[in-house]
């Protein structure tokens, strides 16, 4: 925690007959993140391995089948964790005969449902058709024996039956309503053969719905209805058996096939990590960053592998040429407790720190649980968001993150709620262990500064230490570093002594004058300092060692004033924590004056909780949003933007030790 994991570079060269066995061992450590060949120098003399592209057909293809299998009988358990990796290429024999055996086992069944399910469709479509067409009492076969007439059902919107008849004055016809179905009109047309282009005319201009008929029908429409219900009451009776036969398959081979894909998935993302691997000859070479803890482990299996042949160097990230250079970059693999880890998502999208500065995650999930406690504080609500919490942890797996961020800010919350004596807005249940906010309201306002002042210093101390491990030391006598944070807890001092002790002494003010105003020509004047300095280190004489340094000291100047003005409104901004608490309670005040009011108006009991209920309901949905919303305003506005720069890489491994089953399907 605070830092990332330490890595280490690793570079293993293997002969070409070692490089599968090689991959499955980097399979199974999982944790390592390789560096494309093309970043590297040999990458740039074209010396880039190439993937196995008939091996990678067969997966795909093979990865098709299962998915379709797994499609078929409806399997949706979630997949299992493979501990260990095969080798791909000798892998692919396996599954192939595993996918295979159960598809002669299962295909059968699944073909015969699939062709009863289409044929009972197409069984449903036509009974919908003909119930359409059943006040028209006439045999079907009939009007196809017609020999000089041709006709035509379908549907016809009402107010187009003049437009038709009229359309069609000029040739023989005639127009038969059958039924009406929502403003359409169910119609028999019939015309001679000779005009049946222009009856198609007709329709089509008239926006005609045709209803398509087979000729094989034979009856009239009511004999052929019961016909059809009969024939449709056994297929479902044959697909009900063949569903309750697919769920046996389902059982029975489910859990084999969710590992055949597991372990496709695997082999499949090992032979694309080959396009990152250097070739020379019959040698392969890879290159990545691993948590230093597990390079011996890489090595002795590697080593044991390659019976001796390979070659395993590792390198400090700070020996790192290309590191030094800028051309890679340190990826981050973070660090944090169980219950820590869930905010991970809310640092990265801010955005990934460098290897060098503060992992934030840990002091963004303790500062956030506090400010939302404090604003959301009560019993009952932080209980409904632990609850909510707890089901999204349970049912969704996908938001199994935010499912313990709402769990653990609903425990916060109802911390809080304890601390000022509240269980669903009512104050008289339980003693407040701390206070009411609404009764204490200029004491909440400065607990709520005086956090902001903690977080801001806490983010200032952050940021000198960012100074020191990064070596930016020019900036420790800017307004962002040393001499910004020295002044701002000056003027933080003064302010807390005048409210505990009261006004300071005459010394203690000319000392903070004295103190503030050289920290504050210090901050000016060490841009054009280091400015000038720079030119006298490029031998530069005469009037060009002093062009331009009066904008420059206007420039520095000015961001002074800008950084020291966002000083005291980053503070200030901190007063929310107090007003959306103030709020919190302002609305169960208001829910609490409607209820009466309907109560008074109605006089029952029951709308009043019903009020109340559908009042709580409201602000708990509104007021935590809002809630969350400013808290993360406040996280990323106030604190992080006085220390975390970001511009890192993340840790992307090989893949993860975890997946969805949606997530499996987005790699095809």
């Amino acid at each position: 925690m605070f830092r990332p994991v330490k890595l280490t570079r690793v570079t293993i060269q293997t002969p070409e007959e070692h490089i599968a066995e090689v991959m499955a061992i980097m399979g199974d450590l999982r944790l390592m993140h390789l560096i494309r060949v093309e970043d590297t120098p040999l990458g740039h003399m074209g010396y880039v391995a190439h993937v196995n592209t008939e091996l990678l057909g067969r997966y795909d293809a093979l990865l098709i089948r299962v998915n379709n299998l797994l499609e078929a009988l409806q399997v949706s358990s979630q997949p299992p964790v493979i501990s260990q990796t095969p080798r791909p290429d000798k892998l692919i024999f396996r599954l192939e005969e595993e996918c295979t055996t159960i598809e002669k086992d299962s295909l059968e069944t699944l073909e015969k449902k699939q062709h009863l399910h289409s044929i009972l469709g197409a069984h449903q479509a036509l009974i919908a058709r003909l119930q359409l067409l059943a006040p028209l009492e006439i045999e079907i076969e009939r009007l196809f024996a017609l020999r000089y007439t041709t006709f035509q059902v379908g549907l016809i919107p009402e107010e187009n039956f003049q437009r038709l008849q009229t359309s069609l004055d000029g040739i023989q016809h005639s127009l038969i309503p059958v039924n009406n179905k929502e403003g359409r009109i169910i119609l028999l047309a019939m015309a001679l053969k000779e005009d049946e282009a222009i009856l198609l005319r007709a329709l089509k201009s008239a926006f005609w719905d045709p209803l398509e008929l087979s000729t094989s029908l034979q009856g009239t429409i009511p004999s052929i209805l019961a016909k059809l219900s009969t024939e449709k009451q056994e297929e479902e009776k044959g697909l009900a058996d063949l569903e309750a036969q697919c769920k046996k398959l389902a059982v029975q081979f489910g859990g084999k096939l969710l590992l055949l894909r597991e372990e496709l998935l695997l082999a499949r993302q090992l032979l694309l990590a080959q396009e990152k691997f250097g070739q020379i000859d019959h040698t392969y070479l890879l290159s990545g960053w691993l948590p230093k803890t597990l390079f011996k482990e890489l090595q002795q299996r590697v080593m044991a592998a390659c019976a001796g042949e390979a070659i395993i160097e590792q390198v400090d990230p700070a020996h790192v040429k290309e590191v030094r250079s800028g051309i890679l970059s340190i990826p981050i693999l973070f660090n944090n407790p169980a219950l820590i880890r869930p905010f991970e998502r809310l640092t990265t999208l801010y955005g990934t720190p460098t290897y060098e500065e503060v992992e934030p995650t840990g002091f963004l999930a303790i500062t956030f649980l506090l400010l939302f406690g404090m604003m959301f504080g009560d019993v009952g609500h932080g209980a409904v968001l632990c609850v909510l919490g707890y089901i999204i942890f349970k049912k969704i797996y996908r938001y199994i993150d935010y499912g313990i961020i709402l769990m653990e800010c609903g425990l916060s919350a109802s911390v809080f709620g304890l601390l000022y004596g509240s269980i669903f807005g009512l104050e008289n249940i339980i003693p407040a262990l701390w206070m009411h906010p609404m009764e204490n309201i200029n004491y909440f306002m400065t607990v709520a500064a005086a956090i902001g002042v903690a977080m801001i210093s806490t983010g200032l101390i952050l940021n000198l230490i960012n100074i020191v491990r990064q070596h930016r030391y020019q900036e420790l006598f800017s307004a962002s570093g040393l001499a910004g944070a020295l002044l701002y807890w000056l003027l933080a001092a003064l302010g807390v002594r005048y409210f505990l002790v009261g006004p300071p002494t005459p010394f203690e003010i000319a000392v903070a004058k004295v103190s503030s105003g050289l920290l504050f020509t210090l901050m000016i004047l060490q841009r054009p300092a280091r400015l000038l300095l720079t030119r006298r280190s490029q031998h530069k004489k005469g009037p060009l060692l002093l062009q331009g340094m009066g904008i420059t000291f206007l420039e520095s100047l000015i961001d002074v004033l800008d950084e020291l003005l966002r000083y005291l409104a980053n503070t200030v901004s901190f007063v929310r924590i107090a007003a959306f608490a103030l709020a919190h309670a302002g609305l169960f005040l208001a829910v609490f004056t409607l209820a009466d009011m309907i109560q008074h108006a109605h006089g029952h009991g029951f709308f009043y909780w019903l009020t109340l209920l559908i009042g709580n309901v409201i602000i708990i949905g509104l007021e935590g949003l809002v809630v969350s919303i400013q808290t993360v305003r406040l996280e990323y506005y106030e604190f992080f933007s006085k220390f975390f720069r970001g511009g890192g890489k993340p840790f992307q491994p090989l893949f993860e030790k975890k997946r969805t089953p949606e997530s499996t399907h987005n790699h095809n």
